[in-house]
């Protein structure tokens, strides 16, 4: 028996709706995966390991981000998970236990800003600790500390702070830089807590907590790779929505708006780095940042962008001719760039060296006639873009790192870059970043569409 006639264009809509549900790209649902607390206290037992004697002290942040979302302090959040202000980590190294303090917050500061885990029952247990103290109860307790066996080291962090989207090396360097300035002569924050610690505690012998913080931050553990191959997907899809939007005439701006818009729309608090988004000339400058010039046909569009989730980074970088078509010299520096780029992550497994994976590049950029200078650029990945990590070890599994061969000829207005986040496996390489093209014809095809 036949439908009855009024069903008839139903079923032709439903049908309709089923067939553009199948070529609709999927859109994964929004999430923020965040961590159990165990995570925080396995890091921390495994820091102890590490140190096996002394006192560790860590700090949080003292003053909220200006104009941003609050974003803890890298070092105290990896061992901690806290996210409150003035927050202060003291840890037993031989034996791991940990103890948190935090202000009193006063009523009016819990109605504005919300309570800290001092107002929470049973709060020391939900989240691994041996005890919540209030800050008041610092001092003395530090004080304590000095008839404990084995715990006349205080190791706290020595070195450089990172940030989101800057390593300890560029935080030494940015500091270097202000000093020049004879009315910028102050010491950094973790530089006045160092001297306090030692004017107000003079029988500790004070130690640089970073190398052994580095050396675990480098290796992710099961959970971070979890939230760093779900961040890479969603940058990775927020950059091929931006190569979608381009066309002669439109903004970099424009192009900035599709990626965040992504972004934010699937749960990254933030960006892992201020958009560069460089048209033409721009494109050579490195860490441009204004994304206010017009594309014009001919041009080359180089964005580097991606986001922040659980304070956990991505990095992605994508070159391509506004007008949809390379010219041939831009084409042959194109290829250049992504054959170097295929082969570093190709020959990427446990125990090869950085030098190896270097001189491949290095052979690929002098075969095709150009200057070898970037042939291999790359930097760990993590709490910052810029992660923690010593760059002499070999490849070990669960490294995670951004690589990005470079061509850079200002003269010509050329600057080739593909990059993407990769983990290193047990076998290989595995490409975080991944649904973005960067072959040829699938990229140009992006901006067709």
């Amino acid at each position: 028996m036949g439908l009855p006639y009024a069903a008839a264009p139903l079923t032709r809509l439903s049908v309709a709706v089923l067939l553009t549900l199948l070529i609709w790209p999927v859109v994964p649902a929004a999430e923020r995966m965040g961590y159990a607390p165990e995570e925080f206290a396995a890091r921390r037992q495994r820091l102890s390991q590490g140190l096996q004697r002394g006192t560790v002290i860590l700090f949080g942040a003292t003053t909220p981000t200006p104009g941003l979302r609050f974003r803890q302090d890298n070092d105290f959040f990896y061992l901690t998970g806290n996210e409150s202000l003035n927050a202060v980590l003291v840890m037993d190294a031989a034996s791991g236990a940990a103890h948190l303090f935090m202000p009193k917050l006063t009523a009016g500061e819990i109605r504005y800003e919300g309570p800290n885990w001092l107002e929470e029952s049973d709060a020391a247990k939900t989240y691994g600790f041996a005890s919540l103290q209030p800050l008041t109860a610092l001092p003395e307790f530090l004080a304590r500390r000095r008839g404990v066996a084995g715990s006349d080291t205080v190791w706290t962090r020595l070195s450089e702070r990172d940030t989101v989207n800057s390593g300890r090396t560029d935080e030494a360097i940015n500091t270097a830089r202000r000093l020049t300035n004879p009315f910028a002569q102050h010491p950094t924050e973790d530089a006045l807590r160092v001297a306090a610690l030692r004017e107000k505690f003079p029988y500790y012998t004070v130690q640089d907590v970073v190398p052994h913080l580095d050396r675990l931050r480098l290796i992710k553990t099961p959970r971070e790779i979890e939230i760093l191959r779900y961040n890479g997907r969603i940058s990775a899809e927020a950059l091929q929505r931006a190569i979608q939007a381009t066309a002669p005439g439109k903004f970099e701006y424009e192009l900035e708006a599709e990626a965040t818009h992504w972004l934010l729309k699937h749960g990254m608090q933030g960006a892992a780095y201020p958009a560069i988004v460089g048209s033409g000339p721009m494109g050579n400058r490195w860490h441009y940042e204004d994304n206010g010039r017009r594309l014009n046909a001919g041009e080359l569009v180089v964005m580097d962008y991606a986001g922040s989730l659980d304070h956990l980074t991505v990095d992605i970088t994508r070159t391509w001719p506004v007008s949809g078509r390379f010219t041939d010299a831009q084409l042959k520096a194109y290829q250049t760039t992504l054959e170097a780029q295929k082969a570093i992550i190709a020959a990427i497994r446990p125990g090869v060296t950085r030098d190896t994976v270097r001189r491949i590049a290095e052979d690929i950029f002098r075969k095709n006639g150009f200057d070898p200078r970037y042939a291999y650029v790359g930097h760990y990945v993590g709490l910052s873009v810029h992660d923690v990590g010593d760059w002499s070890l070999p490849f070990e599994a669960g490294m995670v790192m951004a690589i990005e061969p470079i061509i850079d000829i200002p003269a010509q207005q050329l600057h080739i870059r593909v990059e993407d986040t990769i983990l290193v496996t047990q076998t290989g390489a595995e490409i975080l970043s991944t649904g973005l093209p960067k072959e040829v014809e699938p990229l140009l095809a992006l901006i067709k569409r």
